[in-house]
């Protein structure tokens, strides 16, 4: 009898998830040895195992391994998303050791809950097969639900996680209707085979035609792109601040991301097709996100539809399909991170004596009472506009410029009026911090953490928007693999 051959995988592809993994079982151990009023210790842990993670990540950069039967891929595009992941962890981190105390929900299992959805992200950035990001996609979606239930006791955390969980498995199963299609025209699930395919035979069966929309519509919840962009206001107020301050940006690239690799390395020669979709969907995502956040006056459901405007833009990289869009793609990830996570970190600020610090209201007077916060928070929202001197004016300027180059005219002529209409809301903040008189009079007490993590980021958004280029040289070096 013949020997068996079984192909030994190359596990130094899959450290950073190892090595995630294990801090994230290992919170839930050292959670169970820590008092219950020093939680914030397995915070501290979880932010060095953070740390500790990006570095030994970072080595990897420079690398390209194709491991476990082709379905895994490790190149610089999944290592600086990876990255990317890790310092949201890090930052997410900070903003909450504080605010979970003020909220009594201070439980280290918090803490291992990101670290696992961390896994679930890594995964889809690195998938290389359709089974891979779903596994990827279930993995982060599962502790993403609960994180959003996570103040269980109040009726609006208990209503965001039930409406999370319920559009999550709804739209799980049309992702996997969609994979279904794949392999049922195909014969398999890895993207180079799907490419492969249809250089051989061409795309006259609309059956692919069927999959490549059912699977845009399964990691279009994530990304909260429309028409699957209901559930995101109501999960955002619902959910803790810090916890909304993860799932807008962390979970969305992650998504993001995935789509850009199937599309990319998978439907690539289908490009036509998914391109006239894309652009509609692109259109209707970023002018519901704005039109709709123009009526807000909860600052946490005007971020939701501001989020759901960026999804939107980001969306404009893959449709430009080609280098400089998938490059600016990549910047506005990091761009994205820094500006939005900062806005809600002002919010988590403003969360004092009865006051939840996530209405209109909450924001008067700012500008007298923290003169420096009010204009960190107007960094940010400069940024989220697209107002130079930001970060989020490049990321926008490169992402437009690669729409006109791709020839899409009309619809950077749509994003550009989209961010006009953004500047009236974003601005409604600052008015009445800066033009109205504080009605309370509780002082602002922030942790060290908090007040590291937002100024911070609003120095590196402004920072970053007058010298981009160390961004711009990581944005260009992680597209590296794909021209």
């Amino acid at each position: 009898m013949s020997a068996i051959n079984v192909p030994v995988p190359n596990l130094s592809a899959i450290v950073p998830e190892i090595l995630t993994t294990v801090l994230a079982c290992f919170l839930l151990m050292f959670d169970l040895f820590v008092p219950k009023d020093r939680k914030r210790v397995v915070g501290i842990v979880a932010l060095i195992g953070c740390i500790f993670v990006g570095a030994v990540t970072a080595k990897y950069i420079n690398e390209h391994i194709v491991t476990f039967s082709g379905m895994f891929i490790l190149d610089p595009f999944s290592v600086v998303l990876k990255l990317l992941f890790l310092l949201c962890d890090v930052v997410v981190i900070l903003i909450s050791l504080r605010y979970l105390e003020i909220e009594n929900v201070s439980l280290g299992e918090y803490y291992a809950l990101l670290i696992f959805a961390t896994v679930g992200m890594m995964i889809m950035a690195s998938a290389n097969d359709l089974i891979m990001v779903y596994l990827g996609l279930e993995t982060m979606a599962l502790s993403v639900y609960v994180l959003a239930g996570f103040t269980r006791m109040t009726p609006k955390a208990a209503e965001a996680a039930l409406k999370y969980f319920l559009m999550g498995v709804f739209i799980s199963g049309i992702f996997l209707y969609g994979i279904a299609l794949t392999y049922g025209v195909v014969g398999s699930t890895g993207l180079p085979d799907v490419s492969q395919y249809i250089t051989l035979n061409g795309f006259k069966n609309p059956v692919l035609g069927v999959a490549v929309i059912l699977i845009a519509a399964g990691l279009g919840l994530e990304i909260a792109m429309a028409p699957f962009h209901f559930w995101a206001p109501d999960v955002y107020e619902g959910a803790p601040t810090s916890v909304t301050a993860f799932i807008s940006v962390a979970p969305k690239v992650a998504a993001i991301a995935a789509l850009f690799r199937i599309y990319i390395e998978a439907f690539n020669l289908m490009a036509a097709y998914w391109q006239s979709i894309l652009w509609l969907v692109a259109a209707l995502t970023m002018t519901i996100g704005n039109v709709t956040a123009v009526l807000q006056n909860n600052v946490k459901r005007m971020l939701a539809y501001s989020s759901i405007a960026h999804a939107g833009y980001m969306l404009m990289g893959i449709l430009a399909y080609n280098k400089l869009g998938l490059a600016a793609l990549a910047f506005y990830f990091f761009a994205y991170c820094l500006m939005n996570i900062g806005a809600f970190g002002i919010v988590i600020y403003l969360r004092r004596q009865n006051i939840v610090g996530d209405n209109l209201e909450d924001f008067k007077g700012l500008a007298q009472v923290h003169p420096m916060l009010a204009l960190v928070m107007v960094v940010f929202l400069l940024s989220l506009t697209g107002i130079p001197p930001t970060v989020g004016f490049v990321g926008k300027f490169l992402l437009f410029s690669a729409a006109v180059e791709a020839g899409f005219y009309w619809l950077v002529a749509i994003a550009v009026l989209n961010s006009v209409i953004s500047l009236y809301y974003y601005f409604k903040i600052a008015k009445v911090m800066y033009m109205e008189n504080p009605e309370v009079d509780v002082p602002l007490s922030a942790g060290m953490g908090l007040k590291v993590a937002v100024f911070t980021l609003g120095l590196l958004t402004f920072v970053l928007g007058i010298y981009p280029h160390p961004l711009i040289s990581l944005a260009q070096r992680s597209i590296s693999s794909f021209f």
